[in-house]
């Protein structure tokens, strides 16, 4: 589970910011809102991050995304000076922070510890980069490895020093890339502590931004019947109107028959360049975001899968639609809910950017009670506009909110759980009256008056 998350000098975020997990414990609505994770800790299982127009909710959003990038991606496009680039395209461009260096930490925790990793970026590389196993403020944190600039200290009894020749081997040739994507990426150590880190960052923690692509979508809803009937479930509960999905498997030739020109065009081509190819040799055919459809390639067997929709219409008939024929709000749908159920029944921390994006508010409400209700470890983290969730005897509590506010171009984020507030208050009528800030600011608007 995601404990808490700290930037500093980077996109708006100026002096250190801090977001975290933690309930206040004296708060008693909701409990089931709590979960004691494996250590003893209690952690919010859910978060909702409102903020005007250019606030900076997009860019928490985007900052959280760049520690997972920087702590997995093995050599992170292979350019050298690729994270000098990042600093100075990214950091807090006023010039209160012109000689602070761009920080990063994050703090996470699953079945086998907590774990701290925290790195430092100046316009001459990476200057700093650790990995602690966190001792939660009880007791002291261990130290896994540190690394200033390309020196790696480590646990010896961790780390050997073949282990270590390798890694600053690889930080010669590319500077750009973290100790923790090397270690992970190449298996280098069996210690549970790194590869524990190191796979929750990878593979638990996920992030959905608003343009964000799912080409394996329609793969992996053929491949997990449980993912598929979750989904199915959901839609048809909605009131959309869909009684069921489904996936037409279709061999490759087959298709080409009756595919049109343009099609056949753009997927033959892109077969044919990746042929000679090792590796992955999928396709996915995108409508925005989207998966149209899906080419896979098993033993030399390609076939085409496209995710089907069952409508139902008068008289109990029910037709069956492509995607490309869904609204955008019915696709978007379809990014949100294997989200969900990854957060339930996977147990990842799954972060929405503008979750109410194309999606009406009560559809929203529901979804993110489904998750809240679930006795899942996840988490689900959002930014929003919608105020309709603010709704504290019915969806959330105030210690699940978070503002992110702007003034004078610096960005700053707080909870509720900072304000005194009863539990009677309505949230949503305290938020727009101004009692909680982070709303936009209007002067005099008369550019639609019309002029003697």
């Amino acid at each position: 589970m995601l404990y808490r998350l700290i930037l500093g000098n980077f996109a708006s975020f100026a002096e250190q910011i801090q977001f975290d997990m933690f309930p206040n414990i004296k708060r008693e609505n909701f409990i089931h809102h709590v979960y004691n994770d494996e250590q003893g800790l209690p952690v919010l299982k859910g978060c909702a991050l409102y903020g005007a127009n250019g606030s900076g909710k997009s860019n928490f959003i985007y900052g959280l995304q760049f520690v997972k990038r920087f702590a997995t991606d093995f050599n992170l496009n292979g350019n050298p000076e690729w994270i000098v680039s990042f600093f100075k395209a990214n950091r807090f461009k006023l010039p209160i922070m012109e000689d602070m260096p761009m920080s990063f930490l994050l703090e996470f925790g699953n079945e086998h510890g907590a774990y701290i990793y925290t790195f430092e970026i100046t316009d001459e590389g990476i200057s700093e980069e650790t990995l602690y196993k966190s001792g939660l403020g009880k007791v002291e944190s261990t130290l896994i490895f540190q690394r200033n600039d390309n020196v790696l200290n480590a646990d010896t009894k961790i780390f050997t020093p073949e282990i270590n020749k390798v890694i600053e081997r690889q930080l010669g040739s590319n500077p750009s890339q973290s100790v923790l994507s090397i270690v992970g990426r190449l298996h280098l150590i069996d210690n549970i502590y790194v590869n524990d880190a190191f796979d929750w960052i990878a593979n638990k923690l996920e992030i959905i931004e608003v343009g964000h692509q799912i080409p394996w979508l329609i793969d992996q809803l053929s491949h997990q019947n449980e993912m598929m009937n979750f989904v199915k479930e959901v839609f048809s509960t909605v009131g959309l109107g869909i009684q069921d999905l489904s996936i037409k498997n279709e061999s490759f030739d087959d298709w080409l028959k009756h595919a049109d020109a343009e099609d056949k065009q753009t997927i033959t081509q892109f077969l044919e360049s990746i042929s000679k190819n090792p590796g992955d040799k999928n396709f996915s055919k995108m409508n925005r975001q989207f998966p149209l459809l899906t080419v896979t390639e098993e033993d030399g067997i390609r076939t085409v899968k496209e995710l089907l929709f069952h409508q139902l219409g008068k008289n109990g008939y029910i037709g069956t639609m492509e995607c490309g024929t869904q609204s955008t709000g019915t696709l978007r749908l379809l990014t949100l809910v294997p989200a969900i159920y990854y957060a339930i029944y996977r147990h990842k921390t799954i972060v929405v950017d503008e979750i109410d994006n194309s999606i009406h508010p009560i559809l929203i409400k529901e979804l993110i009670k489904l998750f809240e209700n679930s006795d899942s470890n996840g988490q689900l983290i959002f930014t929003t506009h919608e105020t309709a969730l603010l709704n504290q005897q019915e969806l959330l509590r105030p210690d699940e909110v978070w503002m992110i506010e702007k003034k004078w171009g610096v960005s700053n984020m707080y909870s509720l759980n900072d304000f005194k507030i009863h539990k009677t208050l309505s949230l949503e009528n305290g938020y727009l009256d101004g009692r909680f800030g982070a709303i936009p600011f209007l002067g005099s608007v008369d550019i639609l008056q019309n002029e003697d």
